[in-house]
């Protein structure tokens, strides 16, 4: 077994564990959505509180208008993906957390899978806020505030090049490699190979993609199938401004999420 953090088995619908492969990926009837100006569509940048440790996370938002929607931890504590749906200025979804947990000697979780429940509201373009309930008793909350940069026209010809970072779920390094038209492939440190990946622009009015990919470990029988959404920003740290890629997959039973930086 390679040695890298794990992800646990959650809800019924959306779950997770890195470890045991499997072709299956999320088939979840997502809501038929209209008129998208008045949806809480985009990218968000804020945080989410738990009741337990950690007790507040910095998290970045990524909400497609589809109706589904991923939520992940920006030093990659926690990846929520699941679907949304709207009423009003309410706004609800189903969420499956995904987190990162090592396995015991036998493949076994370490922790109890736990599905979730959030219930909130928000304001196009502006925020959106809300309070969770997990399966597993624990509870928190979520504040967003919409980033501008959902308005940057995304564009297949900027991926084009080679993306790396760490893997905080576990792997030490891993880099993608994007082609014209979409096509991306990718390599970590554990040898597990990305393949069959692709990345498509969900709306040009948005900064959203979204992306499929294959992964294949050493040591395992089959092909894990993955699907999810990504976006690019401008991040600032230490005085230094980069372009990010936030790119994240799940399926029922696993999930991983990357924050790569562009190489120069």
């Amino acid at each position: 077994m390679k040695s890298s953090t794990l992800l646990l088995p959650l809800f019924p619908l959306l779950a997770a564990t890195a470890g045991g492969c499997t072709s299956q990926v999320d088939d979840i009837e997502t809501p038929d959505l209209t008129s998208p100006a008045a949806l809480p569509i985009g990218i968000f940048v804020g945080r989410t509180t738990f009741q337990s440790s950690p007790v507040t996370v910095i998290s970045t938002a990524l909400v497609e208008p589809n109706g589904r929607m991923v939520v992940v931890g920006d030093r990659a504590e926690y990846l929520a993906s699941g679907i949304y749906s709207t009423a009003g200025r309410g706004f609800n979804a189903q969420l499956r957390f995904h987190l990162p947990n090592l396995r015991n000697e036998d493949g076994a979780p370490l922790v109890a899978p736990s599905s979730a429940d959030f219930i909130g509201t928000y304001n196009p373009q502006v925020d959106f806020t809300g309070t969770f309930v997990r399966s597993d008793g624990e509870n928190g909350s979520m504040n967003f505030i919409y980033d501008a940069q959902t308005e940057v026209v995304p564009d297949l010809r900027t991926l084009v090049g080679t993306w790396s970072n760490a893997d905080a779920f576990g792997d030490s390094s891993i880099s993608f490699t994007f082609v014209n038209g979409g096509g991306f492939s990718g390599l970590d440190s554990a040898g597990c190979r990305y393949t069959d990946a692709e990345a498509q622009i969900i709306n040009g009015r948005y900064n959203l993609y979204r992306v499929q990919f294959s992964r294949t470990c050493i040591g395992e029988p089959a092909a894990t199938l993955f699907a999810g959404l990504m976006t690019v920003v401008s991040r600032t740290e230490a005085g230094r401004t980069t372009n990010q890629m936030i790119l994240t997959g799940s399926n029922s039973t696993a999930a991983v999420s990357f924050q790569l930086t562009e190489a120069r």
